[in-house]
């Protein structure tokens, strides 16, 4: 039987990577309510967060891929499979952005950062049931 995110004992763990602080301060505080989610680290650079996906061994990275320090939004995405190549990515952006690399291989779901907070914890967790490859 395959387990949903409701069934799991733990919540589901993120990491959240988006340049802006402010975007990353408040999906973090988001994903804090409820219980479902956990949020394992926060980063604002490619650099930072995939040591930080090395480490906290998230199940979900949310990711704007509009990096200061990575030009290519989908080289982060392709490097963190490298890394982890168990992860799921939910790319959130603009709308723009959005469709450049909302189907890009790699990617697990996507949302516009017009999101609504119960589009955000069902994106996750939708995120977190995609298969992988």
């Amino acid at each position: 039987m395959h387990e949903t995110p409701l069934d799991r004992p733990d919540p589901l763990r993120v990491v959240v990577v988006d340049a802006d602080d402010l975007v990353r301060q408040t999906v973090a505080a988001l994903l804090g309510i409820g219980g479902r989610v956990e949020v394992v680290g926060i980063a604002g650079q490619a650099g930072p967060a995939t040591d930080m996906v090395i480490n906290a061994r998230p199940d979900v990275v949310l990711v704007d891929p509009r990096l200061p320090d990575l030009p290519g939004g989908l080289d982060f995405i392709r490097r963190l499979h490298e890394v982890a190549p168990t992860v799921r990515v939910l790319v959130v952006c603009s709308p723009e952005f959005l469709e450049i690399v909302g189907s890009s291989e790699g990617v697990h779901g996507s949302l516009r950062k017009t999101f609504r907070p119960g589009d955000l914890t069902a994106a996750i967790e939708a995120a977190s049931r995609a298969k992988l490859g």
